[in-house]
């Protein structure tokens, strides 16, 4: 499926390569997210949006990150994922539904010529089902 290669062409996953690898910063980013949102690489989390949804936190809590103090970086980068991660997923969640329509006829070995529309219903929830808990972005820096 096409959203399993973007990683390497994503530009704000090149990005955040470049700029913050390695950086406390993006590991405190990584870390919370991973134990708040177990499944925000895959699917059914961010996806496809997991890379700019860092990108944009990284931008945004930076000056925090020079100027405050650690307890008040993490304060702050704390809010602004819970104020912001629903957003994001929203997105993720209909952008994703939008891709699977457009492969599910090229994925799959049903015939769609032969199903009712509700047999074409089921059949492309299955193919959403089996691609929801892949993980879009490993974030290997």
């Amino acid at each position: 499926m096409h959203q399993e290669t973007l990683q390497y062409f994503d530009p704000f996953y090149d990005q955040i390569s470049y700029n913050y690898s390695g950086s406390v910063q993006l590991e405190e980013i990584l870390h919370f997210l991973d134990l708040a949102f177990p499944k925000w690489k895959t699917n059914c989390g961010l996806g496809a949006f997991a890379p700019e949804f860092v990108n944009w936190l990284l931008e945004h809590t930076s000056e925090s990150f020079q100027d405050d103090s650690f307890l008040n970086f993490l304060n702050l980068l704390y809010l602004e994922i819970a104020d912001e991660y629903s957003k994001y997923e929203e997105s993720q969640a209909f952008s994703f539904d939008l891709e699977c329509i457009k492969y599910f006829p090229e994925d799959s070995e049903t015939s769609y010529d032969a199903l009712s529309g509700f047999e074409y219903k089921v059949e492309l929830e299955k193919f959403k089902a089996s691609r929801r808990e892949i993980n879009a972005f490993d974030f290997i820096f």
